[in-house]
């Protein structure tokens, strides 16, 4: 029997989180405190067994009408073993009380394989972005720009020379803000409050992790800046926008390589571009793919897992999709999801 046990020190959760193998930023405790902004409340449990520590779950809460509450653990449990997955999901369910469980271990599953199942756990579809490309880091940057497709190697090499580049801190942040508003109003996408974005670069500088804002400048100008998170060896590029000012700069290239070459400075191992499209060809987001698919790299999947937990799983997992595509179809015209 699994043992459960709830962690209330940032510092001390951070340190678990970040033990485990298999693991994310966004089960750090700074990410429960931004997804407050949201009406989420986080829950941190740890789950023992007989060896020690099997894994933990930051579980995000929110109530739903109906008196009905989701339970979501985003990119988590964090683990010591995939196949543990089930016993950490049964002491989790101890925890939290709601309709069910979602658990979305941050495993980098080859995208080419079956995904695994277990038993008493349903496959679901993810709520975060379900495939990616990751970069190893640990190679260097000369052998990172060597297994770029060639247009994308010689872009790089234009953005070194026609920008100014550098990780900058929140005084940067209006800039950042600028350029990701007018990069959504472009692509039709949705976005949060300023405040939301401002406390993800505030929440995630925390022990064990950081945030910080790569930009891309010519001139003094910022033509291209992202919001990046790090924790647990991994750099996460989380949010971007560039201008569609001087495009013979390659500012959004430069952008990431600032952020590249930052996350090997610090020693990170894994470069996580944090969203591509299951199915490139024809999607809203062809465009993201063709960009992000040109660093090479590895295309990775993220289980998505459900434990029902009431029999009204299935009506609000109906409601819940409903609520998605029409959300699509008033935004962008299209029932699809961004990423789908």
């Amino acid at each position: 029997m699994a043992e459960l046990l709830e962690i209330t020190d940032p510092e001390a959760w951070n340190r678990m989180v970040s033990s485990l193998p298999i693991t994310s930023a966004l089960q750090s405790w700074g990410w429960g405190e931004v997804k407050r902004l949201s009406g989420w409340v986080p829950r941190r449990l740890a789950v023992y067994g007989k060896e020690g520590l099997l894994g933990a779950a930051q579980v995000l809460l929110r109530p739903l009408p109906g008196g009905l509450r989701l339970a979501y653990a985003p990119r988590g449990p964090a683990l010591s073993r995939l196949e543990d997955l089930p016993l950490v999901a049964r002491a989790l369910a101890q925890g939290v009380r709601g309709t069910h469980l979602v658990l979305e271990p941050e495993a980098g599953w080859p995208a080419e394989e079956p995904l695994p199942t277990f038993p008493g756990l349903l496959l679901e579809e993810s709520i975060q972005p379900a495939y990616s490309l990751w970069l190893d880091l640990t190679q260097g940057e000369e052998a990172l720009l060597k297994g770029m497709k060639e247009m994308h190697r010689r872009n790089a090499r234009l953005a070194l020379k026609r920008t100014e580049l550098g990780v900058e801190g929140e005084e940067t942040f209006p800039e950042f803000f600028r350029l990701f508003e007018e990069t959504n109003r472009r692509a039709k996408l949705l976005q949060h409050a300023k405040e939301y974005y401002q406390a993800v670069l505030r929440e995630m500088n925390q022990p064990y992790g950081e945030a910080f804002l790569a930009v891309a400048r010519k001139d003094g100008e910022a033509l291209a800046a992202g919001l990046f998170v790090a924790f647990a060896g991994k750099v996460d590029y989380l949010y971007g926008g560039s201008s569609r000012a001087y495009p013979e700069a390659k500012a959004p290239m430069g952008m990431h390589l600032a952020a590249i070459r930052h996350g090997i400075g610090r020693g990170y191992r894994i470069y996580d571009l944090w969203g591509v499209p299951r199915t490139p060809e024809g999607s809203h987001a062809e465009g993201i793919w063709r960009f992000k698919e040109g660093f090479g790299g590895r295309r990775v999947q993220f289980p998505a897992y459900t434990l029902p937990l009431s029999p009204l799983y299935r009506p609000l997992k109906l409601l819940l999709r409903l609520r998605k595509t029409w959300v699509n179809l008033r935004v962008r015209g299209n029932p699809r999801d961004v990423l789908g």
